[in-house]
């Protein structure tokens, strides 16, 4: 191992390991080393569904080593990464958490091929909920991936196990998915940066979709610079991805007071004591420390797209992802959870879907007016943060009142960025985090990143576990 040994590692950020990896301090083999060693130390996280081989990733971080002994290293040289086991990789099995649907893909997904290519080095495939279906992590034959910071709490989903594997410094991000909340509410149970980008920026060939109009991959990393670094290497149009964009609308820059509005008082409600607290502590902070203007707007159009994602015939389109399998196999061999939640997306007529996608549309017109009074919306992540035994006791209920401020987004097309701002001691007496999430028209990734880096310069930081 390098000469400074394993304490090197205490943080395995994109720009300290390309600045030791720069100074010769350390090298990929000794960050594989680190990081099997962490994998194996977390043995009680289900975070895994797929590891690849140490020996494997060993042989693969000389290869890369070898590769660029005198050459510009890329912009992921050495980097460890995990994928959402709904994301395919080349010769892995991609299980979607149902292992009876598992296939094992012959070609590996744009995003993640482009990881590779940067000199990223992958880590294994991770846990989530079953078929992408929920936020809570809860939902896999595969065992549930825990809160980093205690082991009674869930660590949010689906993108459950990509959250755990930065959370506990096994991976220096994630590639991860979004359709409803299921990036940005685990990052914000375990203290982490989750970026959702700009629909149709991030290619999504070689993802098994949850509802395709409003899938996004996405980046789950510690840090702002982190998510931007892989997001930057991730991006591009991608012509074989029927919603991928060549372009995007120029749009003015932020002012310098950043005008920002938040949910009214009335659905701010079903946020918990503690969640309460520290979103008006953050509102507070955002006016007083740095200067943004708090602009009054009209919250029906997201409120209504947020009711719309579970009531109404867009959750069929789940049905349309898997109708091979549910034809062949039924839903006798999925989790029970999902099997009460596919057996409720059926029955929606033509006449229906028309109406939701015309109502879908207005409220696409108003939210875009929002947007000319406030240039960004703040929101809780999610509600508050529930136990393992709490979801057991109303899975479907506690699951959706966790997506209260993440539905609408993708709906809407709207990019997002959830950031932790805070945190609150539990029962148990342990610190777990808070967070917010930025929320912008499309193609506001940049500007966002930007905020909510400075945001978290100015909030209390939350540290990780290691």
């Amino acid at each position: 191992m390098g000469s400074q040994g394993k304490e090197v590692f205490q943080d395995l950020g994109i720009s300290s390991l390309r600045l030791q990896y720069s100074d010769k301090t350390v090298s990929a083999v000794d960050v594989v080393e680190f990081v099997y060693d962490q994998i194996a130390s977390h043995h009680n996280q289900p975070t895994w569904i797929n590891i690849v081989p140490r020996e494997d990733a060993l042989a693969y971080a000389i290869s890369l080593s070898k590769q660029y002994h005198d050459k510009p290293l890329p912009p992921l040289f050495g980097v460890p990464f995990s994928v959402k086991d709904s994301i395919d990789v080349a010769g892995i099995p991609t299980t979607v958490a149902c292992p009876s649907f598992a296939y094992t893909p012959d070609r590996t997904a744009p995003v993640v091929q482009k990881v590779l290519d940067a000199g990223g080095i992958l880590i294994g495939k991770a846990n989530l909920d079953q078929f992408a279906t929920g936020l809570v992590g809860h939902r896999s034959p595969y065992g549930t991936p825990r809160c980093v910071f205690d082991y009674d709490y869930i660590s949010g989903g689906s993108s459950s196990g990509s959250a755990v594997s930065v959370g506990t410094n096994q991976v220096s991000f994630a590639i991860a998915t979004d359709t409803a909340g299921s990036t940005r509410i685990p990052s914000a149970l375990n203290g982490l940066v989750g970026l959702k980008p700009t629909l149709g920026t991030l290619s999504t060939v070689g993802l098994i979709p949850a509802c395709k109009t409003a899938d996004c991959i996405t980046v789950i990393a510690r840090s702002v610079d982190d998510a931007r670094a892989a997001w930057e290497v991730m991006k591009g149009f991608d012509k074989e991805d029927a919603y991928a964009r060549e372009s995007l609308p120029q749009l003015p820059s932020f002012p310098p007071a950043v005008r920002f509005g938040t949910p009214p008082d009335d659905v701010l409600d079903v946020l918990s004591p503690e969640y309460a607290d520290l979103l008006l502590q953050c509102v507070s902070g955002l006016s007083t420390q740095l200067g943004w203007d708090k602009r009054q707007f009209d919250y029906w159009p997201f409120q209504s797209a947020n009711d719309m994602l579970y009531g109404s015939s867009f959750v069929a389109q789940r049905l349309v992802a898997f109708d091979d399998y549910l034809q062949e196999q039924g839903m006798d061999k999925l989790h029970p959870v999902i099997q009460s939640i596919f057996a409720s997306s059926s029955g929606f007529d033509a006449v229906r879907a028309y109406k939701d996608i015309f109502d879908l549309a207005t409220y696409r017109r108003k939210a875009a007016i929002q947007f000319r009074d406030i240039d960004v919306l703040v929101v809780p992540s999610t509600v508050t943060h529930f136990t393992v035994t709490e979801i057991e006791e109303d899975p479907i209920a506690r699951n959706k009142l966790m997506g209260s401020f993440t539905h609408f987004v993708n709906l809407l097309d709207l990019c997002a960025l959830a950031v932790p701002t805070g945190k609150w001691k539990n029962p148990n007496g342990n610190n777990l985090p808070f967070g917010i999430t930025l929320i912008g028209q499309a193609g506001r990734d940049e500007e966002l990143m930007a905020l909510g880096k400075l945001i978290m310069e100015h909030f209390n930081n939350i540290p990780h576990i290691l």
